[in-house]
């Protein structure tokens, strides 16, 4: 009987060995079947993280690196200095032009400037017609004038109190303000047709300082002065003509001569503004 049962036995564990292999098998088959498809799944969403990781990591890119704006700012700082030159008497000049610009017939014709009649052809000046106020002594008057000797630009002028001047004083304003916007180192220098004094000068360095005085009466020379700035190719003042004064003890008084006395001396308001290269601006007559 235990022969028998263990021969009958045999076939029946063969068959359930053949069966849970078969099953084992199909389980496998069906394992390695799905799992490129689960591979598959993670793949794509392996991919799609990677795509949002890239994506945000892009955008964090953006924010904390932004792109290089250095050329944009350089243009609106152009931009800047442009409307300066365009809106605002200054060092860099007014309407396009500046100091030491070469002046040209085309050049004044394209700009719409008219020159004034005048036999000197080395030393004249020229105005926009377009730019012109009512002067209750003179009439219609340019408001800005440019001074060209040798063809070149070498002094504004400013006779019209609407037109700005980058140092906040108009004409108009009182000696006082002038005194207090240049810290009162300025220098003082009466009218020679003045007798009693009632027009004088108010003298500003704008970019230089002076490292050897000239006699007095003669204008400042290129030795006996140093740029402040090696940019600037030529120096450049200004002089606050003042009507409404008093005549001082001297013709000429430096800043550091100023006493009280003197300094109470100072009233009267702004006529005119001129700023320019001191060989013009010392010219007592101008282009005449």
């Amino acid at each position: 009987m235990l022969t028998f049962h263990s021969k009958s036995s045999l076939p029946i564990i063969k068959t359930a060995m053949a069966s849970t292999l078969l099953i084992a098998a199909v389980q496998l088959m069906t394992g390695c079947d799905s799992q490129p498809s689960s591979s598959n799944n993670d793949g794509t969403a392996q991919t799609n993280t990677v795509d949002k990781d890239m994506a945000k990591n892009g955008e964090i890119s953006v924010n904390s690196a932004p792109p290089d704006t250095s050329a944009t700012d350089k243009t609106q700082t152009n931009d800047a200095a442009y409307l300066s030159d365009e809106q605002i008497v200054s060092p860099l000049g007014y309407q396009k032009l500046s100091f030491g610009q070469m002046i040209t017939p085309e050049l004044l014709s394209s700009l719409g400037m008219t020159k004034a009649k005048s036999d000197n052809e080395q030393c004249y000046y020229v105005s926009n017609p377009a730019l012109s106020y009512i002067d209750k002594e003179y009439g219609e008057r340019a408001s800005v004038l440019y001074q060209i000797i040798d063809s070149k630009v070498v002094l504004i002028s400013i006779r019209d109190p609407s037109i700005p001047f980058y140092k906040d004083i108009n004409v108009g304003n009182s000696a006082t303000a002038v005194m207090k916007v240049h810290d009162d180192e300025l220098t003082y220098e009466v009218d020679k047709y003045a007798v009693d004094g009632d027009y004088y000068s108010l003298i500003a360095n704008v970019n230089f300082k002076v490292i050897k005085e000239s006699p007095l009466g003669e204008s400042l020379k290129d030795e006996n002065i140093e740029l402040n700035n090696k940019q600037d190719k030529l120096p450049l003042q200004i002089e606050y003509h003042i009507k409404g004064g008093q005549k001082l003890s001297d013709s000429t008084i430096k800043a550091t001569e100023w006493t009280e006395d003197n300094e109470s001396l100072l009233k009267g308001e702004v006529e005119s503004i001129d700023i320019g290269i001191p060989e013009a601006i010392y010219l007592v007559e101008g282009c005449s």
